[in-house]
């Protein structure tokens, strides 16, 4: 190896060399600052992206979630119907029971089965029923005028679901009402007319028809119903006084009532009283036992006896008049439904008297043919 004497270097060699040395240098310190420039760029835009991704998720739509809220909203109708009611059941006077209910557990001692009465509980009727009920029974009711006045709001009870030829509620507290006046049962054959005397007794009469739907009706009430049975005709006559809860028993008793009492003959004049086909007779009783519901059936329009065989029409108004006079003095006026039960020839007026009554307590009106 040959060892170059720098000091023997001539000055233009000298100075190539020191360039060379210059551009090395330099090669390198561009090349340090590249690498921090770049550095430098890359976290610039990390940090761009960062922020640009942080700011997205703000305009980003959350996702849908889905919540159930239990809000219990009470209607300002409902409440007070529910204190009319509480005010109209503390004034019913306290069920009667005729014999002792035994439990079915065996105890040392027995205790009566004792009804509940629920305030707090409501079951309202379907209101596309009631509303096409109402718009039948306004049909054909032309004639009759503002002179029955605004009909009473009835409650919608709580209670029972029961049916009457058709007629369906819910109340816990109700009365069956059944004509036995003397047309029930000439126009249908059970009565001969000239002689006065039924030709057909108990269940071979075609009256029968309105006991067993009457039956029928005692057995779907829960021991929780309150109810009671009134038939009239010259004068109306109750099975019991007062409202009584519908236990076995009691059930048992209400349809041997209606199998043998329900019948011609058994509802005639007393106390003074003119007789004819009483239906404002009928009515009164009905407003003391405070029911909620009543079921009325009947064949014509209530009469009122005039003497030596002469009767006089006992008009709409003056029955819906009572309806009224009822009303100032009762926390709430019961719903009435009417069943026409036709046994002749469908009467005009017949049909507008208790179309009249059912409108008047927010009841419904059904017209049944009779059976022969």
């Amino acid at each position: 190896m040959i060892e170059v004497n720098r000091d023997r270097l001539t000055p233009k060699r000298k100075r190539k060399a020191k360039k060379s040395k210059l551009r090395d240098s330099n090669r390198k310190r561009g090349l340090i600052v590249t690498i921090i420039l770049g550095s430098i760029a890359v976290h610039a835009i990390g940090l761009v992206l960062f922020g640009l991704l942080k700011i997205a998720g703000y305009f980003k739509e959350p996702e849908a979630t889905f919540t159930v809220e239990k809000r219990i909203v009470v209607p300002t109708q409902t409440r007070e119907h529910k204190m009319n009611m509480a005010k109209h059941m503390a004034m019913t006077p306290k069920p009667v029971f005729d014999q002792k209910l035994v439990s079915i557990r065996p105890t040392e001692f027995a205790l009566p089965e004792l009804p509940e009465v629920p305030i707090d509980q409501m079951i309202p009727l379907d209101p596309s029923e009631l509303i096409s009920d109402q718009l039948a029974s306004l049909s054909g009711s032309a004639g009759l005028g503002t002179a029955l006045g605004k009909g009473l709001a009835g409650g919608q009870g709580a209670g029972s679901g029961m049916s009457f030829f058709n007629i369906k509620d819910n109340a816990r507290s109700v009365v069956i009402m059944i004509d036995v006046s003397a047309s029930m049962f000439g126009r249908t054959g059970d009565l001969d007319y000239s002689s006065s005397k039924l030709v057909r007794q108990g269940k071979d009469q075609a009256f029968q028809t309105i006991r067993d739907e009457a039956f029928q009706l005692i057995d779907s009430f829960s021991v929780n119903t309150l109810f009671a049975v009134i038939h009239w005709s010259g004068s109306a006559r109750l099975w019991k006084e007062s409202l009584v809860p519908a236990t076995k028993a009691n059930r048992a008793l209400a349809k041997e009532h209606i199998q043998t009492r329900v019948d011609y003959n058994k509802a005639g004049p007393r106390g003074g009283r003119p007789g004819g086909t009483r239906h404002d007779y009928a009515l009164e009783a009905l407003l003391k036992l405070r029911a909620e519901v009543a079921f009325m059936l009947t064949d014509g329009n209530a009469t009122r006896s005039q003497g030596r065989g002469k009767f006089e029409v006992i008009g709409a108004k003056e029955l819906t008049d009572l309806i009224d006079k009822s009303a100032k003095e009762l926390p709430q006026v019961p719903r009435i439904h009417t069943i026409y039960y036709v046994t002749g020839k469908d009467d005009r007026e017949e049909e507008r008297m208790l179309k009249a009554l059912a409108r008047k307590t927010q009841g419904k009106f059904r017209k049944q043919k009779a059976t022969r």
